[in-house]
């Protein structure tokens, strides 16, 4: 990873459709146009023992090449159809050269019997935003991880082990770089024992370069042009879960209590979900009660144009929300003018994809109502908080109840409320309740809190699309609603002065934004919760025991034993907290990674991310400085 290049976008791939689907980067096609799908079918899938292999747990496959997402789809057709019940498929790709939505459905167009998977794949097409694209499918049956990066990066990055690999890069002679033996040792350190690769290639270097990696080869009679493929099978050692004071939090089966009830924990019951496991909430006031109970949100990334971890965790989980609202059905993807200072608009704009974010010198007041130019961002919207929470949050039980203590030992934890009784025993309790869970996690993640108030302004006004700026304003119900106030504490303040400071606010934004305010209709408030470096904690969260484990090596220490994976960790007791005001924005991604990794599946993160938004991450530096 290149971590601060000025850019968060991989280049498109360029096509040359005179003798089909060509890379004029390789010189080489995606697939043989004479029958791609035939192809797949009998290099990859069977290749690498599917339909056969698939099984009634989770079914993970990788791959290094997704190009026009043909194999994919293959795939996913195979598993509708030969999969067993209850089984669910994970596959996990990098790409180098993303395609655009448009080069992508008019390759896939040339399969009409894909033609309705090959639509829902293109309704999620994700951004060439570097870093993995999260997509689920089949309300989580199916789901896709796609790494846009150059695939050295990539591999070093991903979290998971896997089945079967499908090594679909251009030819060897064309891209070396996808098959080289350092490509190849990367991948089988992602291999489960007796995973199995396969590929249209017989080149010598990547036969030894497999068998150097721990593969038993074999050639096979090839399809179509090729006279031969190969098939192997990793007979190597297993993966070793990852170690260090920063790792994630390991399988974890049986019950899980979430505590919360805004959008992190629903985000969380959704996850589970999908996964048919076993949750039960805690909300003290039941959903919406916190920070998650305004009338209406504004959903929109965090912007920064530097390539950091945190930037494309954040970015991509922005744009899982997108995809998930949507899914939902309460989600207003109207777009969003971003105000703010020419030149700094100027920079997002060339780091960002351009079918998503784009400056709007000329035509903004006809395009969003508002007559300024900004940074278009045209994935942004609002949605209704309350709608949300119900949709993400149907399915688990709520316990409309305070937990005031956590008790862990080997087996769970148990939970009590205010007066002492036994809320029950779980496998796992995760805090999610933001600026409500601050005394849970007290001495293992301190949280700061900030009281604001939104209010809904009776006015002629209504813009096409919402505008920010410090603050935001967007049209509902025949008004506006402009928020939002920032006050130290969790005294969200007095009403009047929180609309004085309001009407202050939108003196600041859009011009004619404070004249078109008439009388309050509508007020609320609610308090956030921030880390120290205003980036959310999500995983596992540091014991007692966790300075004393690792001191030595945050020092440097010579001579100390490296401590066990997971050691000074909970790995009871986890978190997904600290999301201040980009909740709705993060909490999908944030949940879906914590989840993922407490039911031993691929991470949607890269391994960097889920470092840099560790709960314990603020210990660890502590240590390091001394």
């Amino acid at each position: 990873m290149a971590p601060h290049t000025l850019t968060l976008k991989r280049p498109h791939a360029q096509l040359d459709w005179e003798a089909g689907p060509l890379a004029r980067d390789h010189g080489d096609m995606y697939f043989q146009p004479e029958d791609g799908l035939a192809e797949a079918r009998a290099v990859f899938l069977a290749g690498a023992g599917y339909p056969q292999r698939f099984h009634g747990g989770v079914n993970v496959v990788g791959e290094l090449g997704f190009g026009t997402g043909l194999n994919f789809l293959a795939l996913w057709d195979s598993f509708r159809r030969h999969a067993p019940a209850g089984a669910r498929l994970h596959l996990v790709s990098v790409e180098g050269f993303p395609l655009t939505r448009a080069d992508a459905g008019r390759a896939l167009a040339m399969f009409p019997e894909l033609a309705a998977l090959a639509e829902q794949l293109l309704d999620a097409w994700p951004s060439p935003h570097c870093g993995p694209h999260r997509r689920v499918f089949e309300g989580g049956r199916v789901c896709l991880t796609i790494h846009h990066d150059a695939v050295a990066a990539a591999l070093d990055q991903m979290v998971f082990a896997a089945d079967a690999w499908f090594l679909d890069g251009f030819a060897p002679a064309k891209n070396p770089d996808m098959w080289g033996e350092d490509v190849l040792a990367r991948m089988a350190r992602l291999c489960a024992p007796g995973a199995r690769a396969a590929t249209f290639t017989v080149a010598g270097a990547v036969r030894r370069g497999l068998t150097a990696a721990g593969f038993d080869v074999v050639k096979r009679p090839g399809f179509g042009r090729k006279r031969e493929r190969l098939e192997a099978v990793y007979a190597g050692p297993p993966r070793p879960p990852l170690a260090g004071p920063l790792a994630p939090p390991g399988q974890i089966d049986g019950p899980v209590a979430i505590i919360g009830g805004g959008i992190a924990a629903a985000s969380l019951c959704d996850a589970f979900a999908r996964r048919r496991r076993s949750v039960t909430v805690f909300a003290e006031g039941g959903w919406g009660a916190g920070a998650s109970g305004a009338p209406l949100g504004l959903l929109t990334p965090r912007l920064e144009a530097a390539d950091r971890p945190h930037n494309r965790a954040l970015l991509a989980a922005f744009d899982f929300a997108v995809q998930r609202y949507r899914q939902a059905g309460a989600f207003d993807g109207a777009g969003v003018l971003r105000l703010g200072e020419a030149g700094r608009l100027q920079r997002l704009a060339g780091a960002l994809d351009e079918d998503f974010f784009w400056l709007d010198p000329a035509g903004a007041a006809s395009r969003t109502g508002w007559d300024a130019p900004g940074l278009f961002m045209a994935r942004a919207g609002t949605f209704e908080p309350a709608a949300l929470l119900a949709a993400l949050g149907r399915t688990a039980p709520l316990r409309d109840t305070q937990v005031t203590g956590l008790e862990t030992g080997t087996h769970g934890v148990r939970l009590t409320g205010a007066d002492g009784a036994g809320l029950g025993a779980f496998a796992a309790v995760i805090v999610a309740g933001g600026a409500a869970g601050r005394r849970l996690m007290a001495g293992h993640l301190p949280l700061e809190v900030t009281a604001g108030q939104v209010a809904v302004f009776d006015s002629a006004a209504a813009p096409a699309s919402a505008a920010a700026w410090g603050g935001y304003a967007a049209a509902m119900q025949g008004g506006l609603m402009l928020g939002a106030t920032h006050d130290r504490g969790d005294d969200p303040g007095d009403p009047a002065q929180a609309e004085a400071a309001l009407r202050c606010l939108a003196r600041e934004g859009p011009p004619g934004l404070a004249d078109a305010l008439g009388q309050v209709r509508e007020r609320w408030g609610g308090v956030r919760a921030a880390t120290a470096d205003r980036l959310p904690a999500v995983g596992p969260l540091p014991d007692k025991t966790f300075s004393a484990i690792w001191v030595p090596h945050a020092q440097g220490r010579t001579g100390a034993a490296a401590p066990q994976p997971g050691a000074g960790l909970s790995q009871r007791v986890l978190t997904l907290t600290g999301l201040g005001a980009r909740g709705f924005a993060h909490a999908p991604l944030l949940a879906e990674t914590l989840v993922s990794a407490m039911c031993g599946e691929p991470s949607p993160l890269e391994r960097s991310a889920l470092e840099t938004l560790h709960p314990a991450r603020l210990v660890w530096r502590t240590l390091k400085r001394g």
